[in-house]
């Protein structure tokens, strides 16, 4: 989450060095608001999944499985509070590519959850349905189960937790650049 803490800290410092009124970046008090307590938001969660990254999940499976959601709801906050700096500043939410590894954690987060009560469907219109264990692995590669209901069959998808992470680490610094521009653009 390097990248991430550097760009955010970069507008912050932008921003407090020159503390424009609000009316010459903002659209109205909703979008300051949107861009004050996002940058919080953006930091918690950076340093907050660095430092747990560089520990690892814990020994103990029950601690490790609610670690586990902890950063995967972390990450999501963190996701919807970029989206919300960016539309703070350009009035409109980002386009994100698809596939990228943006989308790719909030359908892992989604998939590990197994939804029951809203099944997730494949390609082919089959329900699946997903199970996360209490021993799942680590960052280095995370494993859950999935149902296929029109195959009968039971699999064991596999993840890099941690590359797919440093992916998105580096995605996310690119939306949040575009802001650290446009941002010294409107205020030099």
């Amino acid at each position: 989450m390097m990248h991430v803490s550097s760009v955010r800290q970069q507008i912050a410092d932008h921003w407090q060095a020159r503390l424009p009124p609000a009316g010459v970046l903002f659209a109205d008090d909703d979008a300051f608001a949107a861009f004050y307590t996002s940058k919080y938001l953006i930091q918690d969660t950076a340093e907050s999944i660095g430092v747990h990254m560089a520990t690892g999940f814990s020994a103990n499976p029950h601690a490790a499985y609610i670690e586990f959601w902890g950063v995967m709801q972390a990450l999501v906050i963190q996701q919807d509070a970029i989206v919300e700096l960016y539309k703070s500043i350009f009035g409109t939410a980002p386009m994100l590519a698809k596939p990228s590894p943006w989308l790719d954690i909030r359908d892992l987060r989604n998939r590990c959850a197994g939804h029951p009560a809203r099944n997730t469907h494949s390609s082919k219109g089959t329900t699946l349905r997903s199970f996360m264990g209490r021993r799942f692995g680590d960052y280095e590669q995370i494993m859950y189960e999935q149902y296929d209901s029109a195959t009968g069959t039971t699999a064991h998808p596999k993840v890099g937790l941690r590359k797919l992470i440093s992916d998105y680490d580096l995605q996310a610094a690119g939306m949040l650049s575009a802001v650290l521009a446009e941002l010294k653009q409107k205020c030099p």
